[in-house]
């Protein structure tokens, strides 16, 4: 599963990938929904349309890395030759505070690792990870942060000969990054909004309902509850989240999430829903055609920025 963190960030992800790139499966033929995949695996998810609209997970770790970097240069012009890539709050900062957490399945269509539902249901292991994935590096310090961020945006400030950007350091390489770009709201915005708005039609689509009720009585045969689809059967109340968004896990709720894949894969649900999105987004790049490739415009524009701002 995975989490998104508003304030303390807090990131659970469950990823499934190939250990090669010829493993992966030719999904071309896919591409508009006409055919049905067969999916048992999250690998086995073909790319949708509208991702071709959105920055995908390597592009967005390159544009982070850019940034920071244009602002750790921006930085040491400034003094602080040190200046960390990846810095944490100053100490005074670090105030441990409430949090929101949403949590969010592995895929659009649901889970699909068996392993995972067998020890976890529709949580996770509790342990705290020891991998190190989201530890920054040393804390600002509170003159650091203060052309960091330059927080009272105050103008015509300077230091060592030079004027602080008006939104400091990290303003200006976020800026730098969208340089040239026409609309930024629509770059980021546009095709998950559509894709949003898209997923609550293609529920009502003839093909994916009947599939998601197919689903649903395979699960009810099983000997569980009877849910309208998988998003449901992961939201249900029944598994007791706690704060950070985890279930108890108890063998109700891991039989429950067996049950829910089990018969995903049976009846290959994930793939005529996947199908079923395909067609809505497919027809929706044609309808809204010249507002899509403006997005794409954009984010050439953003990708040959990063090229420069990282040198290559």
């Amino acid at each position: 599963m995975r989490t998104a963190a508003f304030a303390a960030a807090v990131v659970l992800v469950t990823l499934a990938g190939c250990s090669a790139a010829d493993e992966a499966p030719d999904t071309s033929a896919y591409t508009d929904g006409t055919r049905v995949p067969k999916v048992e695996q999250e690998e086995d998810i073909p790319e949708l349309p509208l991702a071709r609209y959105e920055f995908g997970d390597s592009e967005t770790q390159r544009m982070t890395r850019a940034q920071a970097r244009t602002a750790q240069r921006c930085m040491a012009d400034f003094g602080f030759a040190d200046f960390p890539l990846d810095p944490a709050l100053p100490d005074a900062m670090n105030i441990a505070g409430g949090r929101l957490v949403a949590v969010a399945m592995a895929t659009p269509f649901g889970e699909l690792d068996l392993d995972e539902a067998r020890r976890w249901g529709y949580g996770w292991d509790p342990k705290p990870s020891d991998d190190g994935n989201g530890k920054k590096d040393r804390a600002m310090t509170d003159a650091e942060y203060r052309v960091f961020h330059n927080v009272d945006r105050a103008t015509g400030r300077t230091l060592n000969g030079r004027e602080v950007p008006e939104h400091g350091c990290s303003g200006q390489a976020a800026a730098r990054l969208t340089e040239g770009v026409e609309d930024t709201t629509r770059m980021w915005t546009y095709a998950s909004s559509r894709s949003e708005k898209l997923a609550g039609t293609v529920r009502k689509d003839p093909d994916v309902s009947g599939a998601l009720r197919t689903w649903a009585a395979c699960v009810e045969d099983k000997g569980f509850k009877r849910y309208e689809g998988r998003e449901e059967a992961f939201r249900d109340k029944a598994w007791h989240r706690d704060d950070d968004g985890n279930t108890r896990r108890t063998q109700r709720e891991r039989d429950t999430a067996v049950a829910d894949i089990e018969c995903a894969r049976e009846h290959n649900t994930v793939g005529v829903w996947w199908a079923g999105e395909a067609r809505a987004q497919s027809a929706d790049v044609e309808t809204h055609r010249a507002a899509y490739e403006a997005v794409r415009r954009d984010q050439d524009v953003v990708r040959a920025n990063v090229r420069d701002m990282l040198g290559n």
